[in-house]
């Protein structure tokens, strides 16, 4: 690299950019030794949130030294440099915060199967090589094209416990729906050679960066969702998924809630995939009911045994990052597009996941 490049009006060095991730690293890692001196088992408590300066601090102030964020692209420009996320990372290191979770960004015409796909893959691969050299190690991506979480793909809110508002779904609001415009119908072969198409060149790419590529599951995980397949609805889509792009790079987000929505054994497939060394990152949030009706709940109402789910995640190893993702919607938070992204329902989950990890570290 170049010496002396101005990354920002503030006057930072690139070379005390490059330095700021390792110092953050550092820090975080204190408390993940400590842990370790004491024989204690500690995976990295963290957020899917924004790294505004009310985000972090409230973070810090949780016990929580992680964060899992979006970066824009300011500039437009297509993909996100070096210069972009370390300028991110410098402002979570200021608040003794480490970046250690990214979404991945701009290939909506790739889930369509458009032209231009081709340019938006090779933005995606600058991307990772970026975040690489910038030292993010986990890069968590979707792939349905209808990316909605309202009621155009039958999610609903509902009052719950002290008039908070929780999110439910109930396929038969939508599953006789019109295809979405500017979709269409898209079959499950169709979207299978959308996603290797982009997945094979993208995880290669990772795996040269060191960087963990994380898929997040179909959300709702139903077959078809207005007239498009959805291709990672299940544990079988994530095994094919994985024999297809083998990569060590490759693998997921475990979100639990998607996953107790699928109706299937959440412990098992967390040992499952956890001993095939697949989870990247994982989503630890509370469902009552499947597919096709169910309700995002707080976490100690949920079907699965959270405690039970945490000392699975103990027992396969896990020590990567674990976020709420989102809550149900409490007095003081706003309300969104139905999820709760504030930091008041969040503080209850952080919580409730703090003591559940003394917990089986006590048990």
């Amino acid at each position: 690299m170049k010496r002396g490049i101005r990354t920002d009006g503030a006057g930072i060095s690139r070379r005390g950019m490059l330095l700021a991730p390792a110092m953050a690293a550092a820090a975080a890692a204190q408390e993940q030794k400590k842990a370790g001196s004491s024989g204690a088992w500690l995976p990295k408590l963290g957020e899917n949130i924004g790294t505004d300066p009310s985000s972090l601090r409230w973070l810090r102030q949780m016990g929580c030294q992680y964060i899992y964020a979006g970066i824009p692209d300011r500039d437009r420009k297509g993909y996100l440099s070096t210069a972009d996320i370390l300028s991110v990372k410098k402002l979570c290191q200021d608040a003794d915060v480490t970046l250690e979770v990214m979404t991945l960004p701009g290939f909506g015409l790739a889930m369509l199967g458009q032209p231009g796909r081709d340019e938006q893959i090779e933005n995606v691969r600058r991307t990772i090589r970026a975040a690489g050299e910038a030292g993010v190690p986990t890069l968590v991506w979707n792939f349905w094209p209808d990316f909605y979480w309202d009621e155009r793909v039958g999610y609903y809110p509902v009052k719950a416990r002290g008039e908070s508002t929780q999110r439910a779904f109930d396929y038969d609001r939508v599953k006789d729906g019109a295809p979405f415009e500017g979709i269409g119908v898209v079959s499950g072969k169709e979207m299978w050679d959308r996603l290797l198409y982009f997945a094979k060149p993208v995880v290669e790419t990772a795996e040269k960066a060191g960087v963990r590529l994380a898929l997040h599951p179909c959300d709702p995980p139903v077959p078809i969702m207005r007239g498009v397949a959805r291709v990672i609805h299940s544990p079988d889509d994530y095994l094919r998924f994985f024999k297809e792009v083998p990569s060590p790079a490759n693998g997921m987000a475990f979100c639990q809630g998607v996953f107790t929505e699928m109706g299937v054994d959440v412990l098992q497939e967390i040992r499952r995939f956890g001993r095939m060394g697949r989870i990247h990152a994982v989503h630890f949030r509370a469902v009552r009911g499947k597919v096709p009706r169910y309700t995002e709940v707080f976490l100690d109402e949920g079907d699965v045994n959270m405690i039970q789910a945490m000392k699975t995640y103990k027992e396969i190893g896990y020590t990567g990052i674990m976020v709420s993702d989102h809550t149900p919607v409490v007095e003081g938070d706003k309300m969104g597009d139905f999820i709760g992204s504030g930091h008041v329902g969040r503080s209850f989950s952080l919580g409730y996941m703090r003591a559940a990890v003394q917990a089986v570290n006590t048990l």
